[in-house]
């Protein structure tokens, strides 16, 4: 089933079947494709725990706080080693989205010199990552956790599962927009995407019971995450560039980086203000209304038994 908490279903078991969902994707990846697709199936893998650590976080009033920091310690470890096998591929994506931007403003030799440390670099990482005992190791600590969920006890059913984790994500997704406005770094910005990132992951999860508008939202925030993506992309490009001896002229390339990071702040800001323009109080409270309403639709669409009808037939309308 998709990443979603359907309104027909429970949302202990909803809890459950996605959280197994997800980490049965990463161990499939990391198990199966990572021999013939290594950056593929990291890739995929790293996804899968990115939402599911977005679904403890979303479930933090539910579930007891040792038992989620166990399990978030755990996913964050996973995790760690998979970016780390991320970033060298990233950066040449990153110069030859640069180079077809902005063709013909620079020669194409410029770019051509750059990218050839850079993919040496990027090859090496994935021979270490196809000689490594990365996948395996990563594979047995999240099929440890997965073989945890069976015993997640969660205090509390319904929207009580779930208000304290919307409102406080929220919360700390306008804050850390707040602080990268204030100072721009690599950091800020990067801290400001993995609250959006979270948000959106929750409100997939959400939209089915909460409806169109928590979509449209769900989307806005998925554009504002891939905006804050490619920025970091250029941020982590950026900082590599200046450590990178070659005898071309790189200053001019990272002012067509600087320019190309300033347009998508530009972007980001904007996308932020909207996405973020309610206080969390009433964000939440809103939220909760959707989810009311989106679960007692679900209940009223439901089909009538047929032998509650034949009965329902006999008797007559009731006074």
């Amino acid at each position: 089933m998709a990443y979603k908490l359907p309104a027909d279903e429970n949302v202990r078991d909803a809890v459950v079947r996605a959280a197994r969902e997800q980490l049965d994707r990463a161990v499939r990846n990391l198990s199966d494709t990572i021999g013939d697709d290594p950056v593929g199936a990291v890739h995929a893998a790293r996804k899968a725990v990115k939402k599911e650590r977005s679904l403890l976080r979303l479930t933090r009033g539910a579930l007891p706080a040792k038992l989620r920091r166990r399990e978030n310690a755990a996913l964050r470890t996973a995790a760690a080693g998979l970016s780390d096998a991320r970033d060298a591929e990233v950066m040449l994506e990153t110069l030859d989205e640069l180079a077809e931007r902005f063709a013909g403003q620079l020669p194409r030799s410029v770019f051509d010199e750059v990218r050839e440390p850079l993919e040496r670099e990027r090859d090496a990482t994935r021979s270490r990552l196809a000689d490594s005992a990365l996948g395996p190791r990563t594979t047995r600590e999240l099929a440890a956790v997965r073989d945890r969920i069976g015993g997640w006890k969660l205090r509390r059913d319904g929207w009580g599962a779930l208000e304290k984790g919307v409102q406080r994500n929220y919360r700390r997704g306008r804050r850390a927009m707040a602080a990268a406005r204030r100072e721009p770094t690599l950091e800020a910005m990067h801290a400001w995407r993995k609250r959006v990132k979270d948000l959106w992951y929750q409100q997939r999860l959400l939209a089915p019971s909460c409806g169109p508008t928590t979509r449209g939202h769900a989307r806005d925030l998925h554009r504002l995450s891939d905006v804050l993506g490619d920025d970091h992309d250029l941020g982590v490009l950026r900082a590599r560039l200046t450590d990178l001896h070659v005898g071309t002229d790189v200053d001019a390339l990272i002012a067509l980086l600087d320019h190309r990071q300033a347009e998508l702040r530009g972007e980001a800001w904007a996308l932020g203000d909207r996405v973020y323009a309610e206080k969390p109080a009433t964000f939440a409270k809103r939220m909760r209304r959707s989810w009311a309403a989106g679960r007692a639709l679900a209940v009223a669409q439901e089909p009538t038994a047929p032998v509650e009808l034949a009965e329902a037939t006999r008797t007559g309308p009731t006074a």
